[in-house]
């Protein structure tokens, strides 16, 4: 088995009354599935998500995928 992990940074806002808006992970999301288009022979067994918060006062917090697959 093997693993691939692809991590970024979240371009989350605060709005103006301190809430946090969504986080966008638009080029995550695109690395993601390039490879997933690049890699057509794989089977994934498991796939895993992890989120390490930023700080309160803005900072951006980390996703982190790992896909767990096998070449077919």
């Amino acid at each position: 088995m093997k693993v691939k992990i692809f991590s970024d940074l979240s371009r989350t806002k605060i709005n103006l009354s301190g809430k946090l808006k969504e986080p966008i992970f638009n080029e995550l999301e695109k690395a993601v599935n390039d490879w997933l288009d690049e890699h057509p022979d794989i089977t994934i067994h498991k796939i895993e998500q992890t989120v390490c918060p930023g700080s309160f006062f803005g900072s951006a917090e980390k996703l982190v995928i790992t896909i767990f697959y096998e070449r077919s």
